[in-house]
């Protein structure tokens, strides 16, 4: 520790031959420090706090028939382009901070320095609805310009992209509309012309051409089947009418009585074997043929029986009359039947002669149709979506968000920067030590021994022995002289530390106005 000691104490005695050179870099270092710091020109910064109300009590009633905007995300996307060139460029005009440039490259610099200068303070996590916008400059008053326009942009901006992109949204919308309604007025009289050419020929109710051909045909079959039972029914009537009396006379009791009960004798056979064989066997017909003579027989007298009497075609049997009655409605449903067989068959005949048209009929219906159903779905589609757009815009109008200024942009009184104080003591600061360090170079260009052990260290050598300087009473006041010179010298560098600190608001804008004017 003491040869530590020995050395620190050695470089002062050597620093201190230069402590005129050191004094005067110190006072260079300072004044011109000093200067500098006075010549630079004061920030001032201005700032304004909004808030972004999005709260409204008409959305949620109007949730699900209006767009759901996210109007944050919107407001976002306003402050991102607030930093871009045409923003920018128009605060710059709107400010008259062009009026500073002379020319493009001085404009661009002016741009980027404000794109800088210009903070937008948005916190999410803290409050996602509170924006603060900042701007420094080195006159106040354009300092407060700047964040006024950037406030008005911030707002109007904010507002009017919502207006802007449901406008362009309904023209879209609109556009849209005028050219799928023009499509589907167009598909529309197509259609219709297709229809009026083709009368006729358009499926119906039955489907398509092998549908409705299909459909006739089983028509057909099931006439035919009817047409059939009823062919039956008229022959099972006609028999029972042969084997009935169309009168209740007394003379049935003679030989028409006799041939009636022969009748029923061979009918009761024939039913009889007709359970055990078939109608080709040969007692089967046979008995057909007996019978169908007695039938004969029995015309004939009853015939000969109303020649004779005059008793005509009147008949008093009721059950003779309910099988003419029924026979006649047998014939009428025959004949009726007979027809509809027939106009199916017709109906047939005229789809088979139209199997190369009728497909090519359907098919171009088919696709004209679904073109037509396309395109009504998609104005149908484009008009809801058009009302949704113009009631969203209704109710933005009506239930808009609002922009509360909490901390209006106010004219900055103090600069922000720079902290001249603070400047002015380390230049001082700054001049001690680049003095200081002048006078320890110097010793280390130039050394000297001060003392028997420097010089025993340096060298390496014995010393045998020391003459001590006899210091004078003369040589002793003008060591104190220049002890009290030099510290004169440094009091008067702290002395103007002092001034120069006490008025460094005065004398700052007195250098700024030498140098900026």
């Amino acid at each position: 520790m003491q040869e530590l000691i020995q050395l620190v104490l050695a470089e002062l005695k050597g620093s201190w031959r230069f402590r005129w050179p050191a004094m005067a870099i110190a006072w260079l270092v300072c004044v011109g420090g000093w200067t500098y710091v006075y010549g630079i020109q004061n920030i001032y910064e201005s700032q304004a706090t909004v808030y972004v109300d999005t709260s409204s009590a008409l959305r949620p009633l109007l949730q699900q028939m209006t767009v759901d905007v996210d109007v944050m995300s919107r407001v976002d996307l306003v402050t991102t382009a607030m930093l871009g060139r045409p923003q920018l460029e128009k605060v710059a005009r709107d400010t008259d901070l062009h009026l500073r440039t002379r020319n493009d490259e001085e404009f661009e610099s002016l741009l980027e320095g404000m794109r800088k200068r210009i903070s937008i303070n948005h916190n999410p996590r803290r409050d996602p609805s509170l924006y603060q916008l900042r701007y420094q400059d080195a006159d106040p008053n354009s300092a407060q310009a700047v964040v006024t326009a950037l406030l008005n942009n911030f707002v109007e901006d904010s507002l009017g992209a919502n207006r802007l992109d449901t406008q362009k949204a309904q023209e879209f919308l609109r556009e849209q509309l005028a050219s799928i309604e023009a499509d589907l007025t167009s598909s529309e009289q197509m259609l219709a012309d297709f229809k009026k050419k083709n009368v006729g020929r358009m499926p119906g109710e039955g489907g398509d051409y092998f549908a409705r051909l299909q459909s006739e045909m089983d028509l057909l079959e099931a006439a035919r089947s009817d047409l059939r039972l009823a062919m039956r029914r008229k022959d099972a009537l006609q028999q029972q009418l042969a084997g009935e009396s169309p009168t209740t006379l007394d003379f049935v009791d003679g030989p028409q009585s006799e041939l009636e009960q022969r009748i029923a004798e061979n009918q009761s056979r024939l039913e009889e074997l007709q359970l055990r064989f078939t109608d080709l066997h040969p007692d089967v017909m046979a008995v057909k043929n007996t019978l169908a003579q007695l039938q004969e027989q029995r015309q004939q007298q009853l015939n000969e029986l109303r020649d004779s009497e005059g008793i005509g075609m009147a008949s008093d049997n009721p059950v003779y009359q309910n099988i003419q009655i029924e026979l006649t409605n047998a014939n009428v449903e025959i004949a009726a039947l007979e027809e509809q067989a027939s106009a199916h068959s017709r109906k047939i005949d005229e789809l088979r002669a139209l199997i190369d048209v009728l497909p090519q009929v359907e098919a171009e219906l088919s696709r004209l149709t679904r073109d037509y159903d396309v395109k009504r779905a998609q104005y149908q589609a484009l008009l809801e979506r058009l009302e949704v757009a113009e009631l969203s815009e209704s109710a933005d109008q009506s239930d808009e968000v609002e922009f509360r200024v909490i901390d209006p942009p106010l004219l900055p009184d103090q600069p922000i920067a720079p902290n001249r104080p603070f400047l002015l003591f380390s230049v001082l600061v700054a001049g001690i030590f680049a003095g200081a360090g002048v006078a320890f170079l110097g010793n280390q260009l130039k050394p000297v021994f001060i003392d028997t052990a420097s010089l025993r260290e340096a060298t390496g050598l014995p010393i045998l022995g020391s003459v001590t300087a006899f210091q004078s009473v003369e040589r002793q006041r003008k060591s104190i002289a220049q002890v009290t010179a030099f510290g004169g010298a440094l009091a008067a560098l702290c002395s103007a530390f002092v001034v120069v600190f006490l008025f460094h608001q005065p004398g700052s804008q007195f250098v700024r106005t030498l140098l900026y004017s």
